[in-house]
């Protein structure tokens, strides 16, 4: 407590001076705080909306088709529904499709291929302006293809305007837009869609309701073992257990390692503001070496006299760092008013901050504390 009441003493003192010293801390430790924020909130938000179907009762059950040849019919039938029902701990089973997509040949002007045909929606990977054009019309015969189709049916010329076969149907071409090889080349209004492709894409989900006190892990198991045992299109393709807690996990883990990388990039500015301490703490030593000549000659040892610098480097360092978190606060509530999602600041982020406060006060106060401490007593004494 001594030592706590002559290092406040002495900040306050000099207090402008060491005040432009704390001024690396608080803007090093603001930094910290409002990364760490954002991050932890995009990484909530993230998880979040991804765990949304993850239900503790649910298990659901994917297929993958081995060639794209049979990927518009095959998937899990009524026969695996039934098969999959009398599984021990399943209580009901219900099929869906994780996409809105069929596999089925285009042509145009002779060249013709198979490809990947969707229904428009908000999660398209299409411009706003070029799905809106399709949508104003929930009916029309309009679509748009992907550059990478529209170069192997037209090359260099332009498709806008021109017609393309879709199985029996013919359609105008309103646009085009980017995507990669394996993604949906065709996009149509989803009335035109479910008009024609009505039951001709496969269901390729297989989601069961786990009886009450059923583990869903074992249930899980039981229905993947005998659905690759007995299921309709084993041959034709792969059947797996889809595990969102483990994805959400990989992908939880990959953000933080991103936020912790660039709050430690952040963090190189306490390196800076740390060379500070130590510079006012060399002058501070130096304008008290009388103080410490009289401490010297009535007693105190020189680890008194190290503790007593050590203390003032450190609640220098933590006064900084404090009023460091209080504006990073004040940061992350202007931040929140611009983010689609909330940063959020945790506990663990604070006492990361106090704690990295501690450790530059302790680290850059050790040697001009340690050289007050080795001072001779007769030498101070002279200087007196």
């Amino acid at each position: 407590m001594e030592n706590l009441t002559i290092a406040l003493r002495s900040i306050k003192k000099n207090k402008n001076r060491n005040l432009l010293t704390m001024l690396g801390i608080i803007i090093g430790i603001a930094s910290v705080i409002c990364i760490l924020a954002v991050g932890d909130g995009f990484t909530q938000s993230i998880t979040k909306e991804l765990g949304q179907g993850n239900t503790s009762n649910k298990v659901t059950l994917d297929y993958q088709a081995n060639s794209a040849d049979s990927a518009d019919s095959s998937g899990f039938t009524s026969g695996d529904a039934a098969l999959l029902s009398d599984v021990k701990g399943v209580n009901d089973v219900k099929l869906s499709n994780y996409d809105s997509t069929v596999f089925t040949n285009v042509s145009s002007q002779g060249n013709k291929m198979k490809t990947y045909i969707g229904a428009i929606g908000k999660k398209s990977d299409v411009n706003r302006t070029q799905r809106s054009s399709l949508l104003i019309d929930d009916n029309s015969y309009n679509v748009l293809i992907s550059n990478r189709l529209k170069q192997k049916l037209f090359g260099n010329d332009s498709a806008n305007g021109k017609t393309i076969q879709i199985g029996t149907d013919v359609f105008v071409i309103r646009g085009t837009f980017s995507t990669d090889e394996y993604s949906t080349n065709v996009y149509m209004p989803k009335k035109t869609f479910n008009h024609i492709f009505a039951g001709k894409s496969g269901k390729n989900q297989a989601k069961l309701t786990v009886e009450s006190g059923q583990s869903k892990k074992a249930v899980g198991q039981r229905a993947l073992k005998k659905i690759k045992a007995s299921g309709e299109y084993k041959h034709e393709g792969k059947y797996s257990i889809e595990d969102p807690t483990k994805a959400m996990k990989s992908f939880q883990k990959v953000l933080n390692s991103v936020t912790y990388f660039v709050a430690l990039v952040a963090g190189i500015s306490l390196l800076i503001a740390g060379i500070g301490v130590m510079n006012v703490m060399y002058i501070s030593v130096s304008e008290r070496r009388g103080e410490i000549g009289i401490r010297r000659a009535f007693g105190a040892t020189g680890k008194n006299i190290r503790n007593q610098f050590l203390t003032e480097s450190i609640v220098l360092c933590v006064i900084g760092g404090i009023l460091g978190i209080i504006i990073g606060y004040l940061l992350v509530l202007l931040i929140n008013a611009f983010l689609p999602f909330k940063a959020v600041i945790t506990i663990y982020s604070i006492l990361i901050s106090l704690l990295v406060s501690c450790a530059v006060g302790l680290l850059f106060g050790f040697i001009p504390a340690n050289k007050a401490a080795k001072s001779s007593l007769v030498g101070l004494l002279k200087e007196e």
